[in-house]
């Protein structure tokens, strides 16, 4: 690899690194605010895809460098690992990474569909993650959280009431759904980065 390519690179992950956080800021300050009500923590997959869509969608225009979603997948759902049982979040997430990642390498990665692809990716698994325990898991759910001190034990549980494998899907829908119009959203703010980029 020369200067040039290893420079490139490096500016890239630095990039990745960086947008990545800041989703993870804007995720962490939804939960930590309005997430505390049991309906609004069902739909955490859906506000985050409508908001983090533009956020993708600019590192996307700025670091189209292979392996960006694999490495977008690795560090949203390491910071989630412990949130449900099994780290199933973390195996959630990681897989949308890795689908996304092939969606945008064989829809063609100067192509805007196949950036919204990938990311809407990520957000299935984000919400797959959460669901799936609430539905499939209760039990290993209530004995993760009777561990925890943060007072959230209360939530999880009318949260296990609410869910359902209907609900589930209907939900996963709408986090795709949302997904795709933050990405668009994103498209109409970024214009010129993404012709710059060359996305179209």
């Amino acid at each position: 690899m020369n200067t040039k390519k290893k420079n490139e690179t490096i500016k890239n992950l630095i990039t990745i690194g960086i947008f990545n956080a800041l989703l993870l800021v804007v995720f962490w300050i939804i939960a930590c605010t309005i997430g505390f009500f049991p309906p609004i923590l069902l739909v955490l997959p859906i506000i985050l895809g409508l908001v983090g869509g533009t956020i993708f969608m600019l590192m996307i225009a700025k670091a189209p460098m292979k392996g960006v979603f694999i490495i977008s997948g690795a560090l949203m759902g390491s910071t989630l690992i412990t949130m449900a049982p099994k780290a199933i979040m973390f195996w959630g997430i990681l897989a949308g990474g890795f689908i996304g990642e092939l969606l945008f390498n064989l829809i063609g990665r100067n192509k805007f569909i196949a950036a919204v692809s990938g990311f809407t990716s990520i957000m299935l698994g984000y919400a797959l993650g959460e669901y799936i325990p609430f539905v499939y898991m209760q039990d290993a759910y209530i004995a993760l959280y009777k561990t925890k001190t943060t007072g959230t034990l209360p939530i999880v549980q009318q949260c296990l009431e609410i869910m359902n494998p209907n609900l589930m899907i209907i939900l996963c829908i709408i986090t795709v759904t949302t997904s795709v119009l933050g990405c668009l959203w994103g498209k109409r703010l970024l214009h010129k980065h993404f012709k710059k980029a060359g996305i179209v």
